[in-house]
């Protein structure tokens, strides 16, 4: 019964479980921003932001309480879990319901930058560097219009003059592939972390439940024996 209601197994549990968790975290937040960002979805952007805050304050909140040992925050971070899990449960939802056209409207973006684009202002040219693509569908996009060239971000380094340092890919290809895998990147670590939220509560359950019968077996020992 004591092995079983040990306090450590469960602090070291938890507080792999929270490092897990912050890992998963960042990949979550920074692909699941950049991928409602491209889309021009502020709120979506938000959305994720909000949900990658709450689940780095519940993560370290976790950690605290494998640290201190503490019943009384345990209680606190399975309350948090729960809100945690409900909402990245409904962002995953969403998510999924939108995620095609997420790429769609991404696509369709990249469409109206260049369709927008003048000699002075070319605001493919950040797409360029960014993704590591020229044009649309690549570098004859830009050298079949009258007086064509190239812009200077369609080259590594900027360098045009050597023919190998021209991207050949187009970004309709890649910067949507690249996006692509950022949605996948995003939608795989939230259920990741959604696993691991409900490992936290497991561990952080235990830790509890050890820590109060640590607690009352000490006072029960403490306790004078009435003859």
């Amino acid at each position: 019964m004591e092995k079983s209601l040990a306090v450590t197994p469960w602090k070291y549990g938890l507080l792999a479980t929270c490092i897990l968790i912050v890992t998963c975290n960042v990949f979550f937040f920074s692909c699941g921003v950049v991928t409602w960002g491209s889309a021009v979805s502020i709120y979506g952007s938000y959305g994720a932001a909000i949900c990658g805050v709450a689940v780095f304050g519940v993560a370290f909140l976790g950690m605290y309480v494998a640290l201190k040992v503490s019943y009384k925050y345990s209680i606190y971070y399975l309350i948090c879990s729960g809100l945690v899990i409900a909402a990245l449960g409904s962002y995953l939802f969403i998510f999924t319901a939108m995620r095609e056209e997420l790429m769609g409207r991404f696509e369709e973006r990249m469409r109206s930058l260049f369709e927008q684009k003048t000699h002075s202002d070319d605001q493919m040219q950040p797409v360029h560097s960014l993704f590591g693509c020229c044009g649309l569908n690549g570098p004859q996009d830009y050298l079949k219009e009258e007086h064509g060239a190239l812009p200077s971000s369609c080259c590594y380094a900027f360098d045009c003059s050597k023919p190998t340092h021209i991207y050949e890919e187009g970004c309709s290809t890649k910067a949507a592939g690249n996006l692509r895998m950022q949605a996948e990147l995003n939608y795989y670590s939230c259920m990741a972390i959604i696993a691991l939220e409900f490992m936290g509560l497991f561990t952080a359950y235990y830790l509890g439940k050890a820590r109060k019968y640590a607690k009352t077996k000490i006072k029960d020992e403490e306790t004078p024996i009435n003859e």
